[in-house]
Parts: structure tokens; C-alpha cells; sequence
């Protein structure tokens, strides 16, 4: 198509693209795209059919920049997820190998009677009762959340910035969600999931688009410029592999507002100056504690959690005295994490109670796959792990797989004498173990006298797995052996798991 009418929209199944607004939306709702990204949409588009290259679509996101061909991945990848490029069949955007990206769906170009124009409170909510809207959907069975959810909404009115931390499935992203439907003293209410930022510009940049602005020169002071006009509540979700560049950013937006306030969500801290914690813990389950009976079983919100889930799964039988005994022990066995709780309990249907508890030290389990609709990284358990364990350095990897050998608790003086050895100086190993600990991957266990660790069920499972890929098990087991001769040292013996070469087929 030759050159853009102003007063019209390109069609494509639920999507109405507005070149001169700059706006997508998916059935009347804005779809936040960064602003290089909807340049790149816009010229496909236009030239639907056509092949262009990556550096055609660089020369039209970065003009007069030099920029690696990686940058036209990273954008072209956020762009098919926010368009659900993939799902029931649909498909928008294919790469041809070697050549390009082309636009493979019918867009059909609609004259409007009156131009529109860019809507600045297209992701926001203004009023006393902002509408909902343009948040992720509220969950209506948060089990276990509701005093986490009291604490967080008093800690946002009371402080400007307030990370919500915890380990990866713990419920960071839901809780936090929760607390936005229930905000009513913010006019402008933004939600930005940082996922796929890989810098500070493209942290700006998703921040601008949520806000519906466009930031072509500077999203800085574009954003500012919007945030000032407001009281406000920005909420940056999954923030941990750009906490750097995050951290300038929120630093930046809190130092020159005076009535923006901040809630992040990170598996570490951003230690910056006004930072309120709120450490998420996962939900409680039962103790180990002699012969539980149903009703008190379902006392503990993992276990209702789990019962819900597995009816979910296709499982009708509800929970008797026989089988609550078996749910307590997979609840405490997966630490209370909702996600792995979910994941192992829509195996019940198909599985069996007996055998999804046998399977928990298996890597199948990690495999276990969830909502079609989750993030990637949280589809299983493996997935949320590799996202983990990506972000760590060398130093922290082996820390953590080495870690594995143990069952149980153990003190920092085994930690120190089974990874120490290789050339490491003690004050490294240290730090390796204080980075894992803060990264909410290692628990630092609660209580009086010496210090005790413990890495969680499924984590140490994909550590374990991680240790046998790199050939280092039999070294750290030797250590292991050795060390239990010190009567002065704390841990206990290895359990054996289960690396399964061949696997059940997962539904």
C-alpha cells in the first residue's frame, strides 16, 4: 500500500492498527507495544506479502543508528507475543530464513470519518473508582493471600516504593495484581511487565507504552512529564535480569515526582534509597506431625490449593483421611510454592496421588506443563528454573548445583567444605552462597543457634540434574562422605534421585 491515510485503520482479525495514533488495540483494548516495535508492525503491515529484511526494519526502528540484527529479534519476538501470534492457528508475523520477517494475515485498510488521536490514558485508570480493565484479570481463588495482600496495600499507601520479593512461582506477579484491583486512592494506575526488557531504553519504553505515550526522542522526560500530572502508582513486574537498569530508572521517576509511588516485583532487592521489602513467602502446609485427617488437612492453604487444582485436572475424588496424609507430604515436598503445587497437582487426574509423590524427585516432574495462556517461563517448573539459574554468574551456578549433594539442612561450614577446593577463596563462596540466598534460591532457615540452609524440593532437583550434566556428582559425593566424618558439621546424607532417561509423554 502506498502512503498512509491519516484518518484510517488497518484491520487483521481482532486488531485495529492506527498508524497516526500509533495505537493497537485487540477488541477495543489497547495492546502495549514499545514504540520500535510498532514501527516495525507498521511498515509489515503496509507491506503485507512482502518480505523485509532485518535491516530494512532497522533502518525504520533505529534510523541513522547502528544497531546488531539481535535488537530486530528482541522486538520482533515481544511483537508476536503481545499479538498472540501462534494461538488457535492464527498467525501474523513468520520469519523467512536467511531473507527476513513478513506479514502473513489479511489487513484490510478502514477510512474513518475523523482522525484519531493518540489516547494518553489509554493503559491508565482516573477517578476514585478507576475501572479494571486494562489489568491482567484478578484471580478470584488467591488462596492463602489474603492477610500478604493487607500488609502489601498498607506498605503502598504508606511508602513510595515497595518491592514485593520471593522465589520463582511464589505468587509475586498474582499478589501484586490483586493489590492494583484494590488500589481506589491512585488516578493513573500503570502495569508493566518487564519480561522482555533487556535494557535501560527498552525498560522506558515499555514503561511509555503502558502509559500509551509516545516516546520517540526522550521516554524519560516524556514519561515524567506524564507522571508529574498525577498521583500515581507504576507497578514493574519481573524486574530481577534488569534490576540495574530498573533500579536507574525507579531512581530517576522517584527523584524528580513527588507523587508517583512505585511497587516492583523481583527475586532480589534493588537497595536503593526508601525501598520497602515485602518478602513473599510461600503458603503454609501442614507439619509432620503424626496422622492428619482431611479436615485438618484443608485448614493449610496449599492443600486447598492443591485440591482445587487437581479437580481441575480432571481428578473427582475429594480429599478423605486416607489420601490427606499423601497431599500434606507432596504440599510440604514442593515447600508450599503455589506454581509447582499447580503443576503436580493437575498430574493427579492422570498420574494417580501414589505416583505423582514417587515422581517429585524426577526431572519429568519438572517438565510438567501448565496454563497454555502462563508466560513462558512459567509453563513448568523448568522453564521457571532456566530463567532462574540464566541470570546467575558462574560462581553462583556451581554454588548451586554443588549445593544439590545435600538432602536436608546443612551449615555454612559444610557449604564452604564442599565447595571449596578449586581455586575459590573462601570469601567468594561466601558471596556465591549470601547472592543465592538473596536471589530467594537458597533458604536461609529460621531459628536460634547456628545458621542452617536448605535449598527448596524442586530447586534442588534441577540442581542436582544440573551437577550430574556437568560430571561433578561423584567429586561432590566423595566430599560429602569426608565430611560426614566431622562430628562438628551439620547435614545430613544424600538422597538419591531420579534422573529418568526415559520419560512418560506429557500431556
Amino acid at each position: 500500500m502506498g502512503g498512509i491515510r491519516r484518518s484510517g485503520v488497518f484491520a487483521f482479525g481482532s486488531y485495529r492498527l492506527h498508524p497516526i495514533a500509533r495505537t493497537l488495540t485487540r477488541n477495543d483494548q489497547i495492546v502495549a507495544v514499545g514504540s520500535r516495535a510498532f514501527d516495525m508492525l507498521v511498515a509489515l503491515v503496509e507491506r503485507q506479502g512482502e518480505v523485509l529484511s532485518r535491516r530494512e526494519l532497522m533502518a525504520l526502528a533505529w534510523p541513522g543508528l547502528n544497531v546488531e540484527d539481535s535488537n530486530v529479534r528482541v522486538q520482533m519476538a515481544h511483537l508476536r507475543r503481545e499479538l498472540r501470534d501462534g494461538e488457535n492457528d492464527e498467525r501474523y508475523i513468520v520469519s523467512v530464513a536467511g531473507r527476513g520477517y513478513c506479514f502473513v494475515a489479511d489487513a484490510e485498510w478502514q477510512d474513518l470519518a475523523q482522525t484519531i488521536e493518540p489516547d494518553s490514558s489509554a493503559f491508565v485508570f482516573q477517578g476514585n473508582n478507576p475501572s479494571k480493565g486494562s489489568l491482567p484479570a484478578r484471580l478470584d481463588d488467591a488462596f492463602g493471600r489474603e492477610e500478604n495482600l493487607a500488609s502489601l496495600l498498607q506498605m503502598v499507601e504508606d511508602r513510595r516504593f515497595v518491592t514485593v520479593i520471593g522465589a520463582g512461582g511464589v505468587g509475586k506477579t498474582t499478589l501484586v495484581i490483586l493489590a492494583a484491583h484494590a488500589l481506589e486512592n491512585f488516578e493513573t494506575i500503570a502495569f508493566v511487565d518487564l519480561s522482555s526488557a533487556d535494557d535501560g531504553a527498552t525498560v522506558l519504553e515499555e514503561i511509555a507504552a503502558r502509559l500509551g505515550l509516545s516516546a520517540e526522542q526522550n521516554a524519560l522526560n516524556t514519561v515524567l512529564a506524564f507522571l508529574s500530572h498525577h498521583r500515581s502508582l507504576l507497578i514493574l513486574d519481573n524486574c530481577e535480569h534488569v534490576i540495574d537498569d530498573a533500579a536507574d530508572v525507579i531512581g530517576k521517576i522517584l527523584r524528580q515526582t513527588s507523587a508517583v509511588h512505585v511497587l516492583a516485583t523481583s527475586r532480589e532487592a534493588f537497595r536503593l534509597p526508601g525501598e520497602a521489602v515485602y518478602i513473599l513467602r510461600p503458603l503454609g502446609v501442614p507439619p509432620q506431625t503424626g496422622r492428619l485427617t482431611a479436615r485438618q488437612a484443608m485448614v493449610w492453604p496449599s492443600v486447598q490449593l492443591f485440591m482445587q487444582r487437581s479437580m481441575d485436572g480432571g481428578c473427582h475424588h475429594p480429599l478423605d483421611d486416607d489420601r490427606a496424609s499423601i497431599v500434606a507430604a507432596i504440599c510440604r515436598r514442593l515447600d508450599g510454592n503455589p506454581l509447582a503445587i499447580e503443576l503436580a497437582a493437575s498430574r493427579i487426574g492422570s498420574y494417580g496421588l501414589d505416583r505423582v509423590l514417587e515422581l517429585l524427585d524426577n526431572q519429568l516432574a519438572l517438565s510438567w506443563r501448565g496454563s497454555r495462556y502462563a508466560h513462558p517461563r512459567h509453563r513448568t517448573v523448568q522453564a521457571m528454573l532456566d530463567w532462574s539459574y540464566g541470570g546467575l554468574s558462574e560462581m553462583d551456578r556451581m554454588a548451586l548445583r554443588r549445593l544439590s549433594i545435600f538432602s536436608g539442612e546443612f551449615s555454612i561450614t559444610a557449604a564452604l567444605a564442599v565447595l571449596g577446593g578449586d581455586d575459590a577463596e573462601d570469601g567468594e563462596i561466601v558471596g556465591a552462597i549470601g547472592n543465592l540466598v538473596d536471589k530467594s534460591l537458597l533458604v536461609l532457615q529460621p531459628g536460634v543457634g547456628p545458621a542452617q540452609l536448605r535449598l527448596s524440593g524442586m530447586t534442588r532437583t534441577y540442581a542436582a540434574i544440573k551437577l550430574a550434566e556437568c560430571g561433578e556428582h561423584s567429586l561432590m559425593h566423595q566430599r560429602l562422605v569426608a565430611l560426614e566424618l566431622l562430628p562438628e558439621v551439620k547435614c545430613r546424607p544424600d538422597r538419591p534421585l531420579v534422573f529418568a532417561s526415559q520419560t512418560v509423554a506429557d500431556s
